[in-house]
């Protein structure tokens, strides 16, 4: 079956005159008796792999899935395929075809190779390019394509360290960001002041335009919609903004964190780094390492500025030495629970949208207390009991029942967890009793 590529002059097809096939062959043929152990897979690549440029951004500090670290490539000196350069306007080469041996290690030891071969098919220069992979490395090698991506278009949207690029998409504007306005304000004018005033100021002094700010508070208070919305600022801004995230199989590695910084300090345009749940990252192995970087000491220099704003629902298990040494966090803002009725029947307005009613504004008082995300809920449950009674109007008793069910759900939860810590509290304090009953003794 013959190879299509769709021209972007043009919407007709370009046939790639089999060359998918013949570089198949001669890998059948060639490369895989030299490695009959291994079980490869042939897939279609992505041309961003062979840009010099990308592959020069690929230094020690990036690590891919795995643990693995590319560690650069060689031409194969196979004849099959011709060595072709581009360059760009400035002079630089920006693409090659041929055929490659790219190379990835894991630790000191281990070395795993990946054949990619690339030729151009058509006098528009279009490519055909193909790797030849190990069958257990094809996650770690979509994973080099996605970074080289990253890498080579890094201001399209925000960049997801150590997780999906779909696992933050900055929806949020900031206008739905429902907090007490003076703390609100100070926030967003704490973030442009950096850029537009502290940024030159920096640099007067000498120093690493490099900033830090925490946000603390009870899970559900809205850091995460901060976050979001702030994503969404700066690259409306232009700015180049990263996200650093745990959830995949790596966790709280401090090489995400160092990844950031270094793909902040080569974006050429000021940075945001978005690095939640700190808390996580401070472990036992890895604690000096992050103290480093808040100093400044191991962070990459970007002269455009770097922000990074960190959040934790836990503040009291990071250690003093990062909370209070001057330098490490500039600024630590505490995101509160809804802390009056007017915030809280805004939030409901919001969630609620054509639905809101006046009579609602009787539940407000109510959801004093309760993190944003609780409200949220109440909202999205009422909502719900509304499709299964086939209404149209959302009444304040299906609100209210709403309300009263969560709330239980709560306390029911708490009392459970208190339950199952009370025999070992009480064993604890039995031991101390005895202690010190024999010590009297």
């Amino acid at each position: 079956m013959p190879y299509y590529h769709h021209s972007y002059d043009n919407d007709e097809p370009i046939f790639a005159s089999l060359r998918h096939e013949i570089m198949a062959n001669w890998v059948e043929k060639n490369w895989i008796p030299q490695n009959p152990e291994t079980d490869w897979v042939m897939v279609g690549t992505d041309k961003v792999c062979l840009n010099p440029k990308n592959l020069e951004l690929f230094t020690q500090s990036v690590v891919l899935k795995a643990g693995y670290r590319f560690a650069g490539r060689k031409p194969t000196g196979h004849a099959i395929l011709p060595f072709v350069m581009q360059h760009d306007h400035q002079g630089k080469i920006d693409e090659t075809t041929g055929s490659y041996i790219y190379r990835f290690t894991l630790g000191t030891v281990d070395v795993v190779e990946v054949l990619v071969l690339s030729v151009y098919f058509s006098d528009g220069w279009h490519q055909v390019c193909m790797a030849c992979v190990p069958q257990e490395f094809l996650s770690v090698w979509a994973d080099f394509l996605t970074t080289c991506r990253r890498l080579a278009y890094p201001e399209q949207s925000v960049m997801v360290i150590g997780g999906n690029q779909r696992n933050f998409e900055p929806r949020v504007t900031w206008d739905e960001i429902i907090l007490e306005d003076d703390l609100k304000q100070t926030i967003l004018k704490e973030v442009e002041n950096f850029y537009t005033r502290g940024v030159a100021i920096y640099q007067r002094l000498n120093i690493n335009p490099f900033r830090k700010i925490l946000l603390a508070g009870v899970p559900g208070t809205g850091k995460t919609m901060l976050c979001n919305a702030l994503a969404k600022w700066a690259i409306d801004k232009g700015y180049q903004a990263i996200y650093v995230s745990s959830a995949d199989a790596n966790g709280a590695q401090f090489w995400k964190i160092q990844q950031a910084l270094h793909t902040a300090a080569h974006s050429q345009k000021p940075a945001l780094i978005l690095l939640e749940e700190l808390d996580a990252y401070l472990n036992a192995h890895e604690k000096a390492l992050i103290l480093n970087v808040l100093d400044g000491s191991e962070s990459f220099a970007n002269k455009q500025g770097t922000l990074l704003i960190a959040t934790t629902n836990y503040p009291e298990s990071i250690d003093e030495r990062v909370l209070k040494r001057p330098g490490r966090l500039d600024r630590i803002y505490i995101i509160p629970p809804i802390k009056n009725a007017e915030l809280a029947e805004r939030m409901l307005k919001h969630y609620l949208g054509d639905l809101w009613l006046p009579e609602h504004v009787e539940l407000a008082p109510k959801l004093v207390g309760y993190p944003g995300a609780f409200i949220r809920e109440v909202a999205v449950f009422a909502l719900t009991q509304l499709v299964d009674l086939d209404a149209d109007t959302l009444t304040l008793d299906v609100l209210q029942s709403s309300f009263e069910r969560l709330q239980a759900q709560i306390e029911a939860r708490d009392e459970f967890i208190i339950t199952q810590r009370k025999p070992e509290d009480e064993t604890d304090e039995e031991s101390a009793i005895d202690c010190e009953e024999g010590g009297a003794k």
